[in-house]
């Protein structure tokens, strides 16, 4: 349903339209929450916009976007979502080894050879965790993974949300700079200043 606006804005906008949403919370955020033993509980990442219409179409584009976070050295990303899904018994045996690899990258700073190891339908880990978790799937006797047509739709929706989530949160991160003062000479100049260093990045002011 979601997926029909652009984004919050829009959805919050058609459903004041149509009565469901009161007035004095059209400037709100709005979450998903279920309801459990009696009580509602927020779901951690929740509401897809049409931008995200093409990964519920073909989630094989969302698997290759995450697999680029790991091209790009962006281990912190994997970490996280190694962590996220832990407890998902879809990966409970594969989620512990990425994160375990994320880690020795963090460590080494570079690619852990143990990301290179691909699997029977020629997978690297993190490939084979996210496949896991989105499609349906069938383990054979001797422990190979044959991949059904099914997509588990839930596990779906959170992978994608969980991207989002963590793209927008960290650019935010980035956009977020440091402002410091300091004398020079007779003067006071107000400097930004970067945790670390960007490539491609240079100053706008003089040193």
């Amino acid at each position: 349903f979601t997926m029909m606006f652009n984004n919050e804005k829009e959805l919050r906008r058609a459903l004041f339209k149509e009565g469901l949403l009161e007035h004095r919370y059209t400037c709100k955020p709005l979450t998903i929450r279920l309801l459990r033993n009696k009580k509602y509980h927020k779901v951690m990442y929740d509401f897809l916009y049409q931008k995200d219409m093409e990964y519920v179409a073909d989630p094989q584009l969302i698997i290759n976007k995450i697999n680029d976070k790991l091209k790009n050295y962006d281990f912190r990303f994997v970490n996280a979502f190694a962590n996220n899904y832990l407890k998902f018994r879809e990966c409970s045996s594969t989620a512990p080894e990425v994160r375990e690899f994320a880690m020795q990258s963090i460590r080494e700073g570079r690619i852990s050879p143990y990301f290179s190891q691909l699997d029977e339908n020629n997978d690297n880990p993190l490939v084979r965790m996210t496949k896991l978790l989105i499609y349906k799937y069938y383990q054979k006797p001797n422990g190979k993974i044959e991949y059904l047509d099914g997509i588990t739709y839930h596990n779906l929706h959170t992978v994608i949300a969980f991207v989002n989530h963590y793209e927008s949160k960290y650019a935010l991160e980035e956009d977020d700079e440091q402002i410091t003062l300091f004398e020079t000479d007779n003067t006071k100049k107000r400097v930004l200043k970067k945790d670390r260093q960007i490539d491609g990045q240079f100053s706008f002011f003089e040193e």
